[in-house]
């Protein structure tokens, strides 16, 4: 029997679990209205839902959509600021509710999609190779390069320098280790980790 699910806490709720969180916090919420409003002032296509919270710096560009969630965190620092690029005017990168990003690289040509409650730590994720490996690649732009979406699930954690590539599909509640290149799909309710990609064991009872 598979163990009840348990309620989301929200950012109030653990504000009132850390009240010396409070603080940096409300700066980090402050930021992130002021990313919106800078955004909306670069004609950048984002839109960000309630308690949308930024710690540093945030850079998005490119001329496709990025979407996030209630209840999402961006963490950056000076050395590793979260960065989002769109490379077309379809690219979508959209985070589900409470979904977190801590030092992420994220290129996008077509979709790349983050469930609720997932954590990325320092990854790079793309849905494009961005470039062909043909004698002409120097001629050629995105759209002549094949694009795969990227699936990742509600409750996946990604650990630090990970390489998430074009078609991957993660499943829910799964964990990828530091240090790992997924080129292929991981199933739900596993860790896996290394270069090749190996699962590890399951996860859960």
């Amino acid at each position: 029997m598979s163990e009840p699910a348990r309620p989301i806490i929200g950012f109030a709720d653990r504000l009132r679990r850390r009240p010396d969180l409070l603080v940096p916090a409300v700066a980090a919420w402050m930021r992130g209205w002021w990313y919106r409003i800078k955004f909306q002032i670069l004609f950048r296509r984002v839109r960000a839902g309630r308690w949308f919270r930024v710690y540093g710096p945030l850079v998005i560009s490119g001329p496709g959509r990025v979407e996030f969630g209630d209840n999402c965190l961006i963490i950056s620092n000076a050395i590793k600021p979260v960065c989002i690029r769109t490379l077309t005017p379809a690219a979508v990168v959209r985070l589900g509710r409470h979904a977190g990003l801590n030092g992420t690289s994220i290129q996008c040509a077509q979709s790349v999609e983050i469930g609720e409650l997932s954590n990325i730590a320092d990854a790079y994720i793309t849905d494009t190779p961005a470039h062909s490996l043909g004698v002409q690649r120097r001629s050629e732009s995105i759209e002549d390069v094949p694009t795969k979406p990227v699936n990742i699930g509600r409750n996946v954690w990604v650990s630090v320098n990970v390489v998430i590539l074009d078609g991957v599909q993660i499943g829910e509640n799964s964990v990828i280790g530091a240090c790992s290149l997924v080129r292929e799909t991981v199933p739900a309710n596993v860790f896996a980790a290394g270069n090749p990609l190996r699962i590890l064991r399951q996860i859960g009872p």
